[in-house]
């Protein structure tokens, strides 16, 4: 059988207001960490997908992190230029985030892979448990 204890009230009526107002600190590691385990994930998928090892792509992922008022959130794409694809329009050299969207989506082509999709749902469990000890260490700083 559960027990609940409490030295004293107060003390416990201070914790929960703090719980409930979230710093904003704790929000961005929460977002970050989450974002690290998806990138992993990304470069994991680039490495077993693709058979051109020209490394470009691979090691592209970067992780951004944005603010929208008081929101966080994360932008997780291939940063960078890609030698071995063109772009369309520019005829300059193809960007890693347009090379990965054709390889996502099909085109020019290409075969629709869908890896940052897979990606992200193979990775959806692991990115929760980063996101839940991020958390779960803000609230043992509370003693909670």
């Amino acid at each position: 059988m559960a027990t609940f204890t409490c030295n004293d009230i107060d003390g416990f009526v201070l914790s929960m207001e703090e719980m409930a107002k979230l710093p904003d600190r704790v929000i961005k590691d929460i977002v970050s960490s989450g974002a690290e385990v998806i990138k992993e994930a990304h470069e994991k998928a680039i490495r077993s997908t693709f058979t051109a090892r020209t490394g470009r792509l691979m090691g592209s992922p970067k992780v951004f992190m944005k603010r929208k008022g008081k929101s966080w959130y994360a932008l997780i794409y291939p940063e960078g230029t890609h030698h071995t694809y063109h772009a369309k329009k520019s005829g300059g050299v193809a960007t890693n985030a347009e090379v990965g969207f054709v390889h996502e989506f099909g085109g020019h082509g290409n075969a629709a892979t869908a890896w940052m999709l897979n990606s992200n749902e193979q990775s959806a469990d692991a990115t929760a448990q980063a996101e839940e000890s991020v958390y779960n260490e803000w609230l043992d700083s509370l003693n909670l």
